[in-house]
C-alpha cells in the first residue's frame, strides 16, 4: 500500500493572457504548494477502481484521479490496476487545484507502486495532457509557470505563513475564462511580482500581485472582497485569490499572527510547503 498527500496550490500570482488555438490560454504564474491536501491511497489490483470520502464525487472514469491512473499504464504498458481511496479535504471549484492534485497523487503513488522509477520530467510529461495545474502539483514546491500552465521552472521556496478564506460559491474554470475573453484582462505585471521575488525581495513584489480572474470572481462571490477586507484588518501584508478563485489567501508575517487572523476572518491557517 502506498499513500501520497495531494497538496493544494496557490496562484501567488496570476495572468493570464491570450487565447491560443489549442483552446488553452498563456499564462504567467509563481504557484506554491502549501499544507492543506487530500490523501490518496493506491494498491494493487487487477483493475482501476476508484473510492472518493469526504466529498461528494464521481467514482467513474470522469474523475481526474481515474484519468491519471489511465494514463499512467497507458504510459508504462503495464496490465495491472489500483485500488484508489481519495480522502477529501480541498473544496471543489476552489481555485486551489484539488482535482489535479490528486491525479498528481495518483501519477506519484502509482510510480512508487509500481516500482515504475520514471524522474519528475517524466511524470510531468504524462501528467499535461490531464491539465494545465498537474504538472506543477506533481512538481511541487514553488514555480514560475508560462506557456499553459506546463512550463514549470523552479524558484528559491520563501516560508509561507497563510489563511484561507473560502467562499460560497463553486466557480466554473470554462465560463470564468469565457468571461475573461470578453472582458478583457486588466493584471498585467507578474514578471514584475515574479522578478521581485526571484531577487529574495517578497514584500516589495507584493505590490505587484494580482490575478487576472479577480474582477470576476468577486462580481460572482460577494464574500471575496469581504474576505480581503477582513484579512487585511487582521493584518495581511498581502491578499489574493488562488486559481479563478473564489479562495482567497492572506500572508502574514508569523504562523501566530496566522492563527489569529484565521480565527478572526473565520478561515484556516497554513503554510507552504516543498
Amino acid at each position: 500500500m502506498i499513500v501520497e498527500s495531494a497538496y493544494a496550490k496557490l496562484n501567488l500570482c496570476l495572468q493570464v493572457g491570450e487565447k491560443l488555438p489549442n483552446g488553452y490560454h498563456s499564462v504567467i504564474s509563481l504557484m506554491q504548494t502549501v499544507s492543506l491536501c487530500d490523501t490518496v491511497t493506491l494498491e494493487k489490483a487487477k483493475e482501476i477502481r476508484l473510492c472518493c470520502i469526504g466529498q461528494e464525487l464521481s467514482d467513474g472514469e470522469d474523475n481526474l484521479a481515474h484519468k491519471a491512473a489511465r494514463a499512467f499504464f497507458a504510459h508504462s504498458g503495464i496490465k495491472g490496476g489500483a485500488a484508489i481511496r481519495l480522502e477529501k479535504r480541498i473544496p471543489q471549484g476552489a481555485g486551489l487545484g484539488g482535482g489535479s492534485a490528486d491525479a498528481a497523487a495518483v501519477l506519484r503513488g502509482l510510480n512508487r507502486l509500481y516500482g515504475t522509477g520514471y524522474g519528475t520530467d517524466t511524470l510531468c510529461a504524462i501528467a499535461a495532457p490531464l491539465g494545465a495545474d498537474v504538472p506543477f502539483c506533481v512538481l511541487g514546491g514553488t514555480a514560475v509557470a508560462t506557456g499553459t500552465g506546463t512550463k514549470l521552472t523552479a524558484v528559491k521556496q520563501n516560508v509561507l505563513n497563510l489563511v484561507l478564506c473560502f467562499g460560497k460559491e463553486s466557480l466554473s474554470t470554462p465560463v470564468m475564462y469565457t468571461t475573461l475573453d470578453s472582458e478583457g484582462n486588466t493584471y498585467t505585471v507578474a514578471d514584475k511580482f515574479i522578478s521581485l521575488w526571484k531577487a529574495g525581495k517578497a514584500e516589495e513584489a507584493f505590490a505587484y500581485g494580482g490575478n487576472s480572474f479577480y474582477p470576476i470572481a468577486a462580481r460572482l462571490d460577494c464574500t471575496v472582497d469581504k474576505n480581503i477586507t477582513a484579512l487585511k484588518e487582521a493584518g495581511a501584508l498581502f491578499c489574493g485569490i488562488s486559481g479563478k478563485g473564489p479562495t482567497v489567501f492572506g500572508v502574514f508575517k508569523t504562523a501566530a499572527d496566522a492563527l489569529a487572523a484565521a480565527e478572526a476572518a473565520g478561515g484556516i491557517a497554513i503554510h507552504s510547503v516543498s
